[in-house]
């Protein structure tokens, strides 16, 4: 009778202890999932249309019609994802040359979260093609450049508001204005400007969009023409290198080797991640060689509609999108550790009691 009711005991501790185990992984964040096992709802074709919407504005320069629409397009989609919506004025006047209105625009979703993760892209276009042989004092297309950036983070926005519950983080969209006018192969794109003009207005005035004191800015993700055929992404050498590995495991998790080489070309650039990564923030630039890279349409009036690869668009949305839900789905908290430990041990010692009186015997 005694062994029979220990035995039956036994029998129902081990199950209670296995449910104990069960319970503890399924509502907490398991730190061993895979970015396979993300239900991953990214939608290239989604991500296309936005670039051909912006296409259709015309060229976004600072100055025109058709950057002002298009400005008011991207706040009306962010007014449709994001809980808070802002746009961040500011002008730009260089020597004797007019005066330019610009604009960031910021969309925020879980405000109520207090560690930040940025994710950004410029939205302006090139008004030279220095890089062509025809027709370089006209304005680009931009569809890659700046244009896939812009259409990756909105369906992200899309994606992300409707996972946002299960984040553990505030996720800003910001569109950078003012970019791509600088200084190259003896043209300005618009007289005088540096590059990165928007980033820099940004990060001065950093400091109206969130309480520093509350608040920290855990990463800027930086999206620089990762639309278009042939993706393949470098080692940007300003960015951060941790951010820049984990990103690069997490697209390689997906199956996306190529796009995320495990030896990468080495490249450095004056991008908008320059100036968050100044004022102490980790930032990476996910872009490709567009020097020396399989796609050379960057600065050319080839850069348009042609030359983007809906494919490309699926696998840089899919990997953020994953990664965000990997890194930021929750936190697992200690006393998870603890149950999981304690019950793993428990599991264990059980057997090797048993095992060790059936020697005994």
């Amino acid at each position: 009778m005694g062994n029979a009711y220990l035995k039956y005991h036994k029998t129902h501790l081990t199950l209670a202890l296995l449910f104990l185990f069960v319970f503890s992984l399924a509502f907490t964040q398991n730190p061993f999932v895979s970015a396979k096992s993300h239900s991953l709802i990214f939608n290239e074709s989604n991500a296309y249309n936005h670039i051909s919407s912006q296409l259709d504005f015309g060229f976004r320069v600072p100055g025109t019609t058709a950057h002002n629409n298009c400005a008011d397009w991207i706040v009306d989609q962010m007014q449709t994802y994001a809980d808070e919506v802002f746009v961040h004025d500011f002008s730009i006047q260089k020597e004797s040359q007019p005066n330019y209105y610009c604009q960031n625009i910021l969309g925020k979703i879980n405000t109520n979260k207090t560690k930040i993760v940025i994710l950004g892209a410029h939205w302006d276009s090139r008004n030279v093609a220095e890089k062509d042989t025809y027709n370089q004092s006209q304005p680009i297309p931009g569809a890659n450049d700046g244009g896939s950036g812009v259409a990756v983070l909105i369906e992200l926005s899309r994606v992300l508001s409707l996972y946002k519950d299960n984040l553990d983080c505030q996720i800003w969209f910001l569109f950078l204005d003012a970019e791509d006018q600088g200084y190259s192969l003896g043209m300005y794109g618009l007289e005088f400007w540096d590059w990165c003009e928007g980033s820099m207005k940004f990060v001065d005035d950093i400091e109206e969009f969130y309480d520093s004191k509350s608040e920290k800015i855990n990463s800027f993700i930086l999206l620089d023409m990762v639309g278009g055929t042939d993706l393949i992404f470098t080692r940007e050498t300003n960015s951060d290198l941790i951010l820049h590995n984990r990103i690069f495991r997490e697209g390689r998790k997906l199956g996306y080797s190529s796009a995320f080489p495990l030896n990468p070309t080495e490249i450095s650039v004056i991008d908008d991640h320059i100036a968050f990564k100044d004022y102490g923030i980790p930032a990476v630039d996910l872009i490709i060689d567009f020097m020396n890279g399989e796609w050379n349409y960057h600065h050319t009036h080839s850069d348009n509609l042609d030359n983007i690869d809906s494919e490309s668009l699926k696998i840089i949305g899919q990997t953020i999108e994953s990664y965000m839900k990997s890194h930021y789905t929750g936190s697992f908290p200690l006393w998870g550790y603890f149950i999981i430990i304690f019950s793993s041990g428990i599991l264990v010692i059980i057997p090797l009691v048993y095992l060790y009186k059936r020697i005994k015997k």
